[in-house]
Formats: structure tokens, sequence, C-alpha cells
């Protein structure tokens, strides 16, 4: 896995601005995920974000350890539901490209 990083770096979105964090999650067969970065302090509990969610959609849980830089978790059936950390959904750019390629 040359050249992979763990970590993501906060970026903007090219298309809307908005922030985002893009990062490789999973040890075996990894997902490059792109959330929209929220403030630390913005509490997006568990509940809300599974319902806020579409089918097609993860939910993602983002820790913020202050030692550590924030790094993506996968959420499953059996997520606590009081888990204190931001639970955050993939970014769909709601923006129209200004190029056509």
């Amino acid at each position: 896995m040359a050249g992979r990083t763990r970590g993501g770096s906060p970026q903007r979105c090219p298309s809307c601005g908005n922030p985002l964090l893009t990062q490789w999650v999973g040890q075996t067969a990894a997902l490059r995920v792109s959330v929209d970065l929220l403030p630390p302090d913005t509490r997006r509990p568990y509940p809300p974000a599974l319902a806020a969610s579409t089918p097609d959609d993860l939910v993602w849980c983002l820790p913020r350890l202050p030692h550590r830089a924030p790094r993506l978790r996968w959420t499953y059936s059996w997520h606590p539901p009081n888990c204190p950390h931001q639970h955050l959904l993939a970014h769909h750019c709601t923006t129209e490209p200004t190029t056509l390629f």
C-alpha cells in the first residue's frame, strides 16, 4: 500500500466550496470517503444522522481525539446510539459544475 495515507487533511469541494474530509477507511478493502466536515463543537448524534441517510449512504463516526488527526470510523448496526462523536454523511455536491470537462 505504498503511497496510501491513513489520515486525511481538511480541504474544500472544488464545486461548492464546503469543507471536506477525504480519507481511505478500512483495513483490507478500503473505501475512499469524502464527508462534509463540521466544526468540532457541532453536535451530530448518531440517530439523527442515521435518519438523514439514504439506503445508498453510510454514516461515519468521527472521533476528535486531542493528540490525533481526525479519522473516520465505520458504523455498524451495533453502533451505540449515545456515541458522543460526530456522525457524518458522504458529501453530495449540489452545485452545478462550471466547466464541461
